[in-house]
């Protein structure tokens, strides 16, 4: 599946890009900024991909002008309706842009008003890591509960379009998509919920 917005792609990860980002996800500016800091071998990153490649998971390489620059995912997305984000870009060049805003912002458009697979989205954001923390909550995430190392924030569907609309407006005029359509292309799989299947049928277009 791809999805486009803002002019950024983003393609769900295959087996085939699982090196590339255990790569960057090992590098140590990576690294310190996640809760599981341990290296990570190939033999660990062939079960991680085991583990997520499902209909409950997805995990989208960020591509921007023409480059592979991140990993944006929402996990978890069952039947409860909460479901569990995150974002890292490893290339610095886009760290002080706006293009982790248009990825999260598609991201939860996807979860929110396309698939309404989630009521709440939540994240968890390392205490050290402030800037994720500020970026977050510019998005309408709320902190809901604290320890000696995390901050675990929540986004609820009212906060959501109540936030993030002017937000959107923003992005529109900023990349010059007047209407800031998300765009997905893909076939139906049994990797994908039947609501995303029922999506892609219903609304299906040809790469361009």
């Amino acid at each position: 599946m791809i999805v486009k917005q803002y002019g950024v792609v983003y393609t769900r990860v295959k087996e085939e890009d699982i090196e590339l980002i255990r790569y960057w996800r090992n590098q140590p500016f990576i690294r310190k900024t996640m809760q599981f800091q341990e290296y990570i071998t190939p033999a660990m990153q062939k079960q991680w991909f085991k583990k997520i490649n499902n209909k409950y998971n997805y995990y989208f390489l960020i591509q921007y002008e023409n480059k592979k620059i991140g990993l944006i995912n929402c996990k978890d997305t069952d039947e409860n309706k909460v479901a569990e984000g995150g974002i890292f870009l490893w290339d610095k060049e886009y760290w002080n842009t706006p293009v982790p805003a248009y990825a999260s912002l598609t991201m939860l458009e996807v979860i929110f008003e396309i698939f309404q697979s989630g009521e709440v989205s939540v994240i968890t954001v390392l205490k050290e890591n402030m800037h994720a923390l500020k970026f977050n909550q510019k998005l309408g995430y709320k902190i809901y509960y604290e320890d000696d190392k995390v901050y675990k924030l929540k986004l609820t569907m009212e906060d959501y379009f109540k936030i993030t609309y002017k937000l959107k407006r923003a992005a529109q005029i900023f990349t010059g998509e007047k209407n800031g359509e998300v765009q997905m292309i893909g076939e139906p799989s049994e990797l994908m919920i039947d609501r995303i299947n029922e999506y892609l049928m219903k609304n299906r277009r040809h790469p361009t």
